[in-house]
């Protein structure tokens, strides 16, 4: 039988274990916070060497599913939480002050593994060398001149793109193999990028998903990229190979919007070449409205009726599901980005033009 002194004993024991591993968890947080500082050496051992070797153990353990385990999980972490939460109030309610400490403790503990975990399994991709270093684009040298410049000939292009499109319906399944495929073979654009798992799922619910305004997302626990399988078809084949970009070890999202580009903007399937340049174009012309509402209309007037179509209906499709979730979900999401090294917030995603005109203008001087 335990007496009131061996209970205390073992319950001085278990404090003192939960405090040692917080310690050691806030020494393990000091030294990724340390490495973060070093792109290069994120480059070089993390993002090129450990995270194709680590995502065999997510592809291995997830990847084969047919469905999305990362949903699960998130229901069951946020759950936890909760529950973990709604304990220690119990407790400090009922004055049972040491119980609640090592409560509050076990939650720190959770909450805290949780943070590195993320970081180890996909989340230091936020610190290697931007892209445009490693491809040598320079985007001080953009003036006006080449971004109109290319707008115009982007819009151009969009339109006849507009009006070859084919009568039949975009397939989604056979897309998402199709861009699969193409992500996994081409190695001579991007061989900065792991070609460990290239798999993209639906969420268990794309309703639900529509409803936070989530095209598609990586889940960085289980390293599973989702795609929304009701959004408009026209930005599909754009919204999977940006969530494939991410799995493939890219954590910036104007990155993730110019690795796309590039890769469908001479594809044969012309939906796929038309999903880029209207993606793009709308990705341009969107901060004229904000700089100069005068010529953000010139150019909203050079699109054809089709592709204008295209942009009514698909704001048309987001509105009806818009709401305190969609709402809460832009505020969430631009703190996560501003805490991941993209201070510019939900912005970040529109830097792709810097990044497209770089790229389209030093293409045009080696021709």
């Amino acid at each position: 039988m335990k007496t009131k002194h061996s209970r205390n004993i073992t319950e001085q024991g278990g404090l003192r274990h939960y405090l040692v591993t917080l310690g050691l968890l806030l020494i393990a947080l000091f030294i990724i916070t340390g490495i973060q500082q070093f792109p290069e050496l994120v480059e070089s051992y993390y993002s090129r060497a450990f995270y194709p070797i680590f995502s065999h153990l997510h592809k291995w353990l997830f990847g084969w599913l047919p469905f999305s385990f990362g949903d699960v999980f998130y229901a069951g972490f946020v759950s936890f939480i909760l529950l973990l939460i709604i304990r220690c109030i119990v407790t400090l309610f009922r004055k049972q002050g040491k119980l609640a400490l090592r409560q509050f403790l076990q939650l720190a503990i959770v909450l805290l593994s949780s943070y590195l975990y993320f970081y180890i399994s996909w989340g230091l991709n936020y610190y290697r060398v931007p892209l445009q270093e490693q491809l040598d684009l320079d985007v001080a040298e953009i003036d006006s001149a080449d971004y109109f410049e290319v707008l115009d000939r982007y819009i151009t292009t969009a339109n006849a793109l507009r009006a070859g499109l084919p009568n039949t319906d975009l397939l989604r399944k056979e897309a998402k193999q199709e861009l699969e495929a193409l992500m996994k073979e081409d190695t001579t654009m991007f061989p900065m990028l792991s070609r460990t798992q290239i798999r993209a799922k639906q969420p268990i619910s794309s309703s639900l998903a529509s409803y936070f305004s989530v095209t598609g997302y990586l889940n960085p626990f289980t390293q599973e990229v989702q795609v929304n399988n009701i959004s408009p078809t026209t930005s599909y084949p754009f919204t999977v190979v940006h969530e494939l970009a991410h799995q493939m070890g890219v954590g910036f999202e104007d990155e993730c919007n110019f690795i796309a580009f590039v890769a469908l903007h001479n594809h044969p399937n012309t939906y796929y070449r038309y999903a880029a340049y209207y993606e793009t174009v709308q990705y341009l012309i969107r901060p004229l409205y904000y700089q100069d509402e005068q010529r953000y209309q010139f150019y909203v007037d050079k699109l054809s009726d089709a592709v204008k179509q295209d942009y009514a209906d698909e704001r048309r499709f987001w509105k009806t599901y818009s709401g305190p979730l969609d709402r809460f979900m832009s505020f969430f999401y631009a703190g996560y980005l501003k805490h991941n090294n993209q201070p510019e917030g939900v912005a970040r995603y529109s830097l792709m033009s810097r990044l497209v005109i770089a790229w389209d203008k030093k293409k045009q001087h080696k021709t």
